[in-house]
């Protein structure tokens, strides 16, 4: 069974995600006349895709690879955003906040990941799969 510090950072990434995608949604105009369509759709499905796969790759296969994925991808997010902060380019009102949740929460759920039940789970070897056919 999981940890339960695992199934908690796999919600509150998933909260992260939702986030992103609200931001994606309120940011599509502008970045679909920078852009285009077609680029931010891609970019957009490209981001929510790597995060929910890593995601889904630490929290369900216990993939130490994908932990670390998580955790470089997360790690530029963060980036980013102080980059933002920095030089006075973050967003004010709707988009701020979720911009400033969504970093938040993804930080949280990494932290959880490496919380002591949580590494013990992915200390753990996985049970073989076993053979279908």
């Amino acid at each position: 069974m999981r940890a339960r510090a695992v199934r908690q950072a796999e919600a509150v990434y998933g909260l992260s995600v939702v986030a992103m995608l609200a931001t994606a949604v309120i940011a599509w105009p502008e970045t679909v006349a920078s852009i285009g369509v077609l680029g931010t759709f891609l970019a957009n499905a490209l981001v929510v895709g790597l995060t929910l796969l890593f995601l889904l790759l630490a929290t369900r296969r216990r993939s130490r690879a994908g932990l670390w994925l998580l955790v470089v991808l997360t790690a530029i997010g963060v980036a980013g955003f102080l980059w933002q902060v920095s030089s006075g380019l973050l967003s004010t009102g709707a988009m701020g906040v979720l911009t400033t949740v969504q970093t938040v929460l993804a930080v949280v759920a990494v932290v959880l990941l490496f919380r002591p039940t949580s590494r013990a789970w992915f200390a753990h070897e996985r049970a073989p799969v076993e053979d279908l056919a």
